[in-house]
């Protein structure tokens, strides 16, 4: 459908088509104030996109590429955000630099993230932002499925180095034990976490985050509403794959 192109194209496209995509993402997002600022005539570097918001400017630059970003491309957008202090006269500007990454790749198969500790650190040190458009395909979804709000998806778009989409998560329980019954069953060890049947745990897996329920639980064979210390069972009402991370959920019961 035409309503979700941008979906497709902030993985796909590159130049005027992956702003646009962009635009339509940060407008579905809630911010009312977006810019495409190379819309307007100058022969000055400018950046890609404006969002003028109650904590002042947010500029990005973007760039689609069928590699992974050089240093150069990555703070660029330092020299802007330079620029747009002094005529403001103000130091409330944000700076962001979104890649589509290796686009001619499966996303699946890309290198996640793709920079460098290098350049995380420095984008840290310059108070910038590191993002891909995988990572915003990816929150669209995760916002539909009730992982994390609008709203706070917006507040953590302007954090500095790495730029990372989180639930509301509260405790890390330990690495399952064993996994069984094709990814629905769990073995964990639990030390003073209180667990009960319906709750709902976050599952963690190379960054990416989904819900599921506990629909039963068993110590020793015998089923139980809720547990606290020592081995159980977990029945699950959504399979998991090895390596994940299971997190009680913020404010769950």
């Amino acid at each position: 459908m035409d309503a979700f192109k941008f979906l497709h194209d902030l993985i796909t496209e590159t130049d005027a088509s992956l702003v646009h995509a962009i635009y339509k993402f940060l407008s579905w997002l809630g911010f009312e104030n977006v810019l495409i600022k190379d819309e307007q005539a100058s022969s000055i570097l400018e950046e890609d996109l404006q969002i003028e918001d109650e904590i002042g400017l947010i500029i990005i630059e973007t760039k689609g590429i069928g590699g992974t970003s050089k240093d150069s491309d990555c703070s660029q957008i330092s020299k802007i955000k330079l620029r747009r202090c002094e005529e403001r006269k103000s130091f409330d500007v944000s700076a962001l630099y979104i890649v589509n990454h290796q686009r001619y790749l499966p996303p699946v198969k890309r290198r996640n993230p793709p920079f460098t500790e290098n350049q995380i650190r420095d984008a840290i040190n310059d108070k910038r932002g590191l993002l891909t458009t995988w990572q915003l395909f990816n929150l669209y979804f995760d916002i539909q499925n009730g992982l994390i709000t609008k709203e706070d998806a917006r507040s953590q778009l302007i954090k500095h180095g790495l730029v990372e989409f989180k639930p509301k998560i509260d405790q890390k329980l330990e690495v399952p034990k064993q996994i069984l019954k094709d990814g629905q069953v769990v073995i964990l060890d639990l030390n003073d976490t209180k667990l009960s049947v319906e709750q709902i745990l976050i599952a963690e897996k190379d960054g990416r985050y989904f819900k599921t329920k506990i629909v039963s639980i068993q110590i020793d064979n015998i089923s139980v509403t809720e547990v606290c210390n020592g081995e159980a069972g977990l029945k699950l009402d959504t399979k998991i794959s090895k390596g994940s991370i299971l997190w009680t959920e913020q404010n769950g019961r």
